[in-house]
C-alpha cells in the first residue's frame, strides 16, 4: 500500500510516492511551474487552471504506475488565493504570496496592507490572501460572480474530488490573515471593520480529515500549507528545528500552544499543535537575482550562459573564497523584498574594498545573508525547547553543499538532510498515511 503526496510550489510542482508500511520513498517527479502570467510590475499571478491540469496529470501518471495507492495528500504555496463562483468554477488566476498590490499606496500615505492592519488589528502583509482581496474589492477587480476565495491547493483538492465547495485546513486559513489562532476561525468582526464580507471565505477544518475521493475512489486528505507539510515530512521530535530555503526561506519549530514572540509568526500545525516560524521573503530567489545579474553581464560580452551553468559557476567561485578564508569579505543583507512587518526595508551590500568585489565574494555574501536572516529569528525561539536536530530542507540547500556548510557555520550546529527528497510532497503523503490510519 502506498500514498501519493503533491506539492504545488511557486517554481515547481512535485509528487512523491511513500510506502505505507516501510516508509520508503519509492518515486519522485518534479516539473517546472511555468504558469506565471505577465501583468503589472507589482503583480504576481499564475494560471490556476493550468496548475490543476498539471496536478491532475501527475495523479493519473502515478496511479497508472502504482496500482495500490490508498490516499492522496496535497500541499502548496501559502497565502495566495483564487476566486470561485457558487458552483466552484474558477474565475481568476492564482494571486500568489509574492503579489505586491498590498504595498501600493491607498489613503493617508498608508498602503492597502497598512490600512487593513490598522482597521482589523491583525498584522496584514502584501501577498496575504485577504490583503489581495481587499485591494481587489476596493479597485473593482473581484471577478463578477466571485463567491469564494481559497488557496491553490484547496482548489486542486476540491477538483480532484469532484466537489463544488472548497474545504480549508486551519494551516491554510491562517495564511490568508485576520485569523484568530485561539478560536481557530477568521475574525468576522475585524473583517467587517474593513468592509470585507466573511461570507467569501470557505469552510474551515480544524482537523486533518478526508474530504472526498477521486473518480477512481482514492481518498483525498484536506490540503495543508507547504511550511507545515515540510515540517511534518521531516521532524522526528518536537525539539527538532527545520531550516528551509526554497523560493523564500523559513526557520521553524513546533510548540504545543500559541506563542507571541516579536518578529516570529505562530501558525497552526497538525494534531492541534502550532509552529513558531521566522520567514524570509527573499531566500533562494535572491540567488536567482544574482544569477540574473551575472547572466546579463555575460550577455553584454556576447557570451551565452544558461541559469544552470551560471549557478554552477557561482557555487565554484564562492567555494574558492570559502576555502581561502573570508575574514575581510564583503557582507550582504538579502532583504530585497523587505520583511512582512517592514516591507519598505531593502537589502544592501557593504564592507567592499578594492579586492573583494568579485563574483565569488558576492555569491558567498548572498549565501550568508539568507542564512543570517534566519539565524536572527532562530535566536528568538525558546532556547529550552531547542534540543533536537537541525534539519536543512528545500532544493536550494539540498543541491548546494556550500550553502549547507554556511548554514551550519552560522547556526553553530551539526546539520542533517531529511531522509526524503521533496520534503513538502513527502509530508503530504505522510499526512495521508496518518489520517487514514486514524479513521
Amino acid at each position: 500500500m502506498k500514498t501519493l503526496g503533491i506539492d504545488i510550489g511557486t517554481t515547481s510542482i512535485s509528487g512523491t510516492i511513500i510506502d505505507v508500511l516501510s516508509g520508503e520513498q519509492l518515486d519522485i517527479k518534479t516539473i517546472l511551474n511555468s504558469t506565471k502570467i505577465s501583468g503589472q510590475p507589482w503583480s504576481s499571478e499564475q494560471d490556476a487552471d493550468q496548475i490543476y491540469r498539471i496536478c491532475q496529470a501527475m495523479v493519473e501518471e502515478f496511479t497508472q504506475r502504482w496500482e495500490d495507492i490508498i490516499g492522496i495528500g496535497i500541499t502548496g504555496q501559502m497565502h495566495g488565493i483564487v476566486y470561485l463562483d457558487g458552483n466552484g468554477n474558477l474565475l481568476s488566476p492564482l494571486y500568489t504570496w509574492e503579489d505586491g498590490r498590498g504595498n501600493l499606496e491607498y489613503i493617508d500615505r498608508m498602503s492597502y496592507a497598512e490600512y487593513l492592519s490598522e482597521k482589523t488589528g491583525y498584522p496584514m502583509s502584501t501577498g496575504f490572501g485577504l490583503t489581495t482581496h481587499f485591494y481587489n474589492q476596493i479597485n473593482g477587480d473581484v471577478p463578477q460572480g466571485g463567491c469564494k476565495i481559497t488557496t491553490i491547493m484547496d482548489y486542486v483538492a476540491m477538483r480532484l474530488c469532484g466537489h463544488h465547495r472548497p474545504v480549508m485546513h486551519v494551516s491554510n486559513a491562517a495564511s490568508l490573515g485576520c485569523f484568530d489562532l485561539l478560536a481557530s476561525h477568521f475574525d468576522s468582526d475585524a473583517l467587517a471593520r474593513a468592509g470585507i464580507d466573511s461570507g467569501i471565505l470557505p469552510d474551515i477544518s480544524e482537523k486533518e480529515i478526508v474530504i472526498g475521493q477521486t473518480e477512481t475512489g482514492i481518498p483525498v486528505v484536506v490540503a495543508i500549507g507547504d511550511n507545515q507539510a515540510g515540517i511534518f515530512g521531516v521532524v522526528d521530535d518536537d525539539s527538532d528545528v527545520v531550516v528551509n530555503i526554497g523560493t523564500s526561506s523559513q526557520v521553524s519549530m513546533t510548540c504545543s500552544e500559541p506563542k507571541k514572540i516579536a518578529d516570529l509568526e505562530c501558525r497552526p500545525y497538525v494534531d492541534g499543535k502550532y509552529l513558531l516560524l521566522g520567514a524570509g521573503l527573499c531566500g533562494g530567489s535572491s540567488f536567482g537575482l544574482l544569477n540574473d545579474l551575472f547572466c546579463q553581464v555575460c550577455g553584454m560580452a556576447s557570451v551565452e550562459m544558461s541559469k544552470e551553468q551560471m549557478f554552477s559557476l557561482m557555487m565554484e567561485a564562492a567555494e574558492q573564497v570559502y576555502k581561502d578564508g573570508d575574514c575581510d569579505n564583503l557582507q550582504v543583507r538579502t532583504l530585497f523584498r523587505g520583511k512582512r512587518n517592514a516591507p519598505g526595508i531593502r537589502g544592501n551590500i557593504w564592507n567592499i574594498n578594492m579586492s573583494n568585489l568579485t563574483p565569488g565574494n558576492l555569491t558567498l555574501g548572498f549565501y550568508k545573508g539568507v542564512c543570517e536572516e534566519l539565524y536572527e529569528a532562530y535566536q528568538k525561539m525558546p532556547a529550552a525547547q531547542i534540543g533536537g536536530k537541525l534539519f536543512l530542507c528545500g532544493n536550494a540547500l539540498r543541491k548546494n553543499s556550500l550553502l549547507r556548510k554556511v548554514c551550519g557555520d552560522i547556526f553553530s550546529r551539526e546539520v542533517f538532510l531529511p531522509k526524503w527528497k521533496e520534503e513538502a510532497a513527502a509530508g503530504g503523503a505522510k499526512l495521508a498515511i496518518s489520517v487514514l490510519k486514524n479513521q
